[in-house]
């Protein structure tokens, strides 16, 4: 009897002292003053994984974002180029995509916000083509020629001839809209100008850039011919007909500046 108390007063002293009862991954240990658990006991180990998990989220969430706002462009280029301007709305364009108008203004504050995110991918391509087109090894007036029948085909493209007459549109009443159309055709003509120029070394500086203004003017009135369907089974040669005169310097140009 002695010695059994003795053994039941030893267990109760161990545990009273501090002695571990359970080891395990998540055990318990028990002190005179506190009880702390493994996982308290590893606050670096819980604050990476939680920075895991975080960033994880947060990668979600942007990719998320980036879905959103690209279903809005698409949806956007697509009630433009089916309703035009006057029914380009950001109300419209929230329904379509399935989102509230507040969610869209995160994204797009404005309607012209909206339509620079439609537009400004064609003006940038366009443009990066060109660049491509005059820093490649070709002969300029290889570089031009294909300039020109690429003028042909996008009058030929109703999508593209569409989405530039709304840019019109959009530019004649929107002074933001009227500055990036501003922006592009700056950016085309000086391009354009430093490819003539090669083309015809005769061509002063501003040769060039009367010549590079009036092939402009000239491929709009293109597109704006076809897109009311009034192009003619000889307007393709007479653009490049003249358009070759223009650039070569054999179409007589009128006296004086």
């Amino acid at each position: 009897m002695e010695n059994a108390a003795r053994i039941g007063y030893s267990r109760w002293r161990s545990v009273r002292q501090g002695v571990s009862i359970r080891r395990s991954r998540n055990a318990i240990f028990t002190t005179n003053t506190m009880t702390v658990s493994n996982e308290q006991r590893s606050p670096r180990k819980r604050r990476t994984s939680t920075a895991t998990a975080a960033a994880s989220n947060t990668d979600g969430l942007r990719a998320q974002g980036l879905r959103t706002r690209n279903t809005i462009i698409r949806v956007a280029r697509k009630l433009l180029l089916e309703g035009g301007p006057l029914e380009f709305s950001q109300r419209a364009v929230a329904a379509a995509a399935g989102i509230s108008v507040s969610n869209l203004q995160y994204y797009f504050p404005t309607r012209i916000a909206v339509l620079r995110a439609v537009i400004e991918p064609v003006i940038q391509a366009y443009l990066d083509d060109m660049k491509r087109a005059i820093s490649s090894d070709a002969s300029p007036r290889d570089v031009f020629e294909e300039i020109m029948q690429r003028s042909v085909s996008d009058a030929k493209d109703a999508k593209y001839n569409a989405l530039f007459r709304h840019l019109l549109s959009f530019a004649a009443t929107d002074a933001e809209c009227f500055k990036l159309y501003d922006e592009w055709y700056a950016t085309l003509t000086r391009d354009l100008a430093q490819l003539l120029r090669a083309v015809n070394p005769a061509f002063s500086a501003a040769d060039s850039r009367h010549a590079a203004t009036m092939l402009i003017a000239l491929a709009d009135g293109l597109a704006m011919q076809y897109g009311t369907g009034r192009q003619t089974q000889a307007l393709d040669a007479y653009f490049i007909a003249t358009s070759r005169a223009i650039a070569y310097g054999t179409l007589t140009a009128p006296a004086g500046k």
